[in-house]
């Protein structure tokens, strides 16, 4: 599917002037930096969107300024509205480094995504454009609603290994829009009981992380590996998931600025029990979770959730190149990049290289600051080309 919904997010969001920027919030001196900017842009899934950011970021002192982490705290606001009906608004806390030896993380978010891609359950569901048209044009569509609360904390032991624990709660559905589609065939079919009802989903989760990447917004080099198992204590679901990673970072020329960084990530997740439509999207991962199979975080080739099952396997392999490189100040960057994964859903998950999805492409990143990050991929994949927009590196 051509996936062009963001494709002019960057050219408009970042390119908005200084002066429109909102008034500064901390005084002069402070520990606390404000940073805040308005959102306007217009993309052709959504029409035009509107909202805005504000953040208030401690950041780290001197003696921790070369630190991994971006900054010791930072609590933020984010929210806009479409003219599609999509709306979504976010409150987080996020603490890497404000108590020595703790990391704390705490999210509310509540989102309508009017547009939503569905292309149906398991690893060979089929796009064909040609069923896109103006009598189905919501044929790989749904609207999807969520409200979730997420919180998590990590406790250093020794030097690279932390263990985490935190817990989960969602309420999500999934209705069809006007007109023939994927979802409406499913819902008739009772493919998923969950289809077109409200959904809770409560989860904890415990885990380990080895990490020891340079700088965690835009890793140099170092590995960072992660075992997590979550399992279902109430809601509507019973389940559990289990999501082992790791990635590696191997810079080639100078150590003190490379300008080439070869990365790679491989990732399996299984789940086990009677897990629901709804929650196959999440892949679990310290800190920062994600979506999958398909989109800027999962499978740069692949449309947003292009593939849905309980099972997954995942593969990135990038070469980055530094165009400008001046470390934790700015950073321009090139890439090219291949992705390949698959979804199990009805078979017993293995690790296989049979029927895997598999693409590749090209990026360009910028970077202004510890976590100042923007950037567009464009992978061709099974589907056609797909064009992505990502506010942060895939890992």
């Amino acid at each position: 599917m051509r996936n062009l919904s963001l494709a002019a997010l960057a050219a408009v969001l970042y390119a908005t002037p200084g002066g429109a920027q909102l008034p500064h919030l901390m005084p002069a001196g402070s520990l606390w930096l404000d940073v805040n900017y308005p959102k306007v842009f217009w993309t052709p899934t959504e029409g035009l969107t509107a909202g805005g950011y504000l953040a208030l970021i401690r950041q780290l002192n001197f003696d921790n300024a070369d630190a991994a982490p971006p900054y010791a705290g930072s609590v933020s606001l984010n929210g806009q509205i479409s003219t599609s009906g999509s709306r979504d608004l976010t409150v987080e806390g996020r603490f890497p480094a404000l108590v020595p030896g703790w990391r704390f993380v705490g999210t509310l978010d509540a989102s309508r995504e009017a547009r939503a891609n569905y292309f149906g359950i398991g690893n060979a569901t089929v796009y064909d454009g040609d069923l896109v048209t103006g009598a189905q044009e919501h044929f790989y569509q749904a609207i999807e609603t969520r409200w979730l609360a997420r919180g998590e904390i990590q406790r250093r032991l020794t030097a690279g290994l932390r263990v985490l624990a935190g817990f989960h709660t969602e309420r999500w559905r999934m209705s069809p829009l006007p007109g023939p589609s994927v979802l409406a065939t499913d819902i008739a079919a009772g493919a998923d009981p969950t289809l077109g009802v409200n959904t809770t989903d409560v989860t904890v989760r415990a885990g380990l992380v080895f990490d020891t990447r340079d700088d965690e917004p835009a890793a140099n080099r170092g590995v960072l590996v992660e075992a997590i198992h979550a399992v279902t204590i109430g809601g509507d679901v019973d389940y559990s998931r289990t999501t082992v990673s790791a990635a590696g970072y191997v810079p080639i020329g100078d150590p003190a600025g490379p300008q080439w960084v070869l990365a790679a990530r491989v990732l399996a997740q299984g789940m086990g029990g009677t897990p629901r439509v709804g929650s196959y999207q999440l892949i679990e991962a310290s800190d920062r979770p994600f979506t999958g199979m398909g989109g800027a975080l999962s499978h740069r080739a692949l449309a947003a959730n292009r593939f849905l099952g309980r099972n997954k396997i995942l593969l990135n392999l990038d070469a980055r190149y530094h165009v400008v490189n001046l470390p934790r100040a700015a950073r321009a960057s090139i890439m090219v990049f291949l992705d390949a994964g698959r979804v199990f859903e009805g078979a017993p998950f293995t690790l296989t290289t049979t029927d895997l999805k598999a693409g590749g492409g090209i990026g360009i990143f910028a970077q202004l600051g510890r976590a100042g990050i923007i950037g567009t991929t464009a992978g061709v994949g099974p589907d056609g080309v797909v064009l992505d927009f990502a506010t942060r590196w895939i890992y």
